[in-house]
């Protein structure tokens, strides 16, 4: 029997000789099990640290490569999904949700191959940076729209870092192509009233979801800054068409729409009036798309801001208004209303339901340090607004006769 007894190699045959040998036969093992652990060669330093080197445990790692530790969740609408693999322990660290869906009482028995939970609720996209996010690697986003999905994944599971990371990319890439799928259902998150209110609260929020609310109130404004900027392209996305009757009410009595011509606006809610008679699956006739929405709503469009020719080719022609209430309006557009024109408007439409007020302009600061205007520009102003009333008097004089035939035609027919 061949014994190791020094590192000169020396061999005891047996029979009291000594004899040196390469142990070629005991040395390989030892340099396989050296390469296989990555142990670095002992040297004195290393003697006098070993014992501040921990002893390493198996048990953890074991456990996370158990099949029976792990659930596959399989995320998004069916038909469409990403499957994914994952600890329980390790996910339930991260999130008090899925601790209570892997580890509660509900939770599916340990099972190998590991069970399936479906998650339905959530984009594939929008859980692949959920999940990046829990693992605290890095988050790129290519699209609005995923952006918008990770928002809505970040306050369904109380994640507000992710949360602000994604109103951060939003606002910066915000479009008016893209703000209405934003604006869509982003004022559940934000805070109460919040696009009524002129700034964002400054005091620290008290939990995630305050914090997340917060977030997603700077977002609103965001929206409403677009929208009122560029309503004319936004109002004809097919994405107005998906807006709550809340949302469209909101965004049709803002004064701060800089739209080119009042009938944009009515177009877009004649299209969501139509698309919600089909949602509630009648026939879009006039009269239905007429109850699919308040008067309060029809009546944020300011007719009386538009000229005779829009008004008659747009609203009127639809057949959404009365007859009374569309000549009680072409009057009052003309100018040529009397008192018993003005009690007929009043018996069809509310008085105050016909505003006036211009959209997107602010109401006129005074002169510098408070001074009025002088003499001569007064007279200038008065003579100027004395031309334009002969010009319009004079144009709807010369229209008139072309409008009752116009007027009569819509009626008849």
């Amino acid at each position: 029997m061949i014994h190791l007894i020094n590192p000169l190699n020396l061999f005891d045959i047996g029979d009291g000789t000594k004899c040196y040998r390469k142990p070629t036969c005991i040395l390989k093992p030892i340099k396989r099990f050296f390469l296989k652990t990555r142990i670095p060669p002992i040297t004195g330093d290393c003697l006098k640290s070993m014992s501040q080197v921990p002893l390493m445990t198996e048990d953890r790692t074991t456990e996370e490569n158990d099949p029976h530790n792990k659930v596959i969740l399989e995320v998004g609408i069916p038909g469409d999904t990403w499957k994914y693999c994952v600890d329980r322990q390790a996910l339930a660290d991260k999130s008090e949700w899925f601790r209570a869906l892997l580890m509660g009482d509900m939770a599916p028995p340990p099972s190998n191959p590991p069970p399936t939970i479906c998650l339905q609720h959530v984009e594939k996209r929008a859980f692949d940076h959920l999940y990046k996010y829990f693992r605290e690697e890095p988050i790129n986003f290519n699209s609005v729209l995923t952006a918008r999905a990770t928002l809505d994944a970040a306050h369904y599971y109380l994640c507000p870092e992710l949360a602000v990371i994604a109103v951060d990319y939003i606002i910066k890439n915000l479009n008016s192509s893209t703000v209405i799928n934003v604006y869509h259902g982003l004022s559940l998150y934000a805070l109460p009233e919040a696009e009524g209110n002129e700034q964002i609260p400054s005091a620290p929020p008290e939990n995630d979801a305050a914090e997340i609310a917060v977030a997603c109130t700077s977002l609103l404004k965001a929206c409403l800054t677009v929208i009122d900027s560029a309503p004319d392209e936004v109002l004809r996305e097919e994405g107005f068409e998906e807006l709550t009757v809340e949302e469209i009410a909101s965004l049709a009595s803002r004064d701060d729409l800089r739209l080119a011509k009042e009938s944009i606006l009515f177009e877009a809610l004649d299209k969501w009036a139509a698309s919600e008679c089909r949602r509630r699956g009648i026939e879009p006739t006039s009269h239905n798309k007429r109850s699919a929405v308040s008067d309060e709503i029809w009546y944020s469009v300011r007719y009386l801001l538009m000229n005779d020719q829009e008004f008659i080719q747009g609203p009127m022609a639809s057949g959404i208004l009365s007859s009374e209430e569309s000549a009680a309006i072409v009057a009052k557009i003309l100018g040529h209303s009397n008192h018993q024109d003005n009690d007929q408007l009043a018996r069809c439409i509310a008085p105050y339901r016909l505003s006036t007020t211009p959209r997107g302009r602010k109401t006129p600061t005074k002169a510098k340090f408070g001074m009025k205007p002088g003499k001569k520009e007064r007279e200038d102003n008065k003579k100027n607004r004395r031309k334009e009333c002969t010009s319009q008097g004079q144009r709807a004089c010369a229209r008139v006769g072309d409008l009752v035939v116009r007027v009569l035609a819509c009626v008849f027919d």
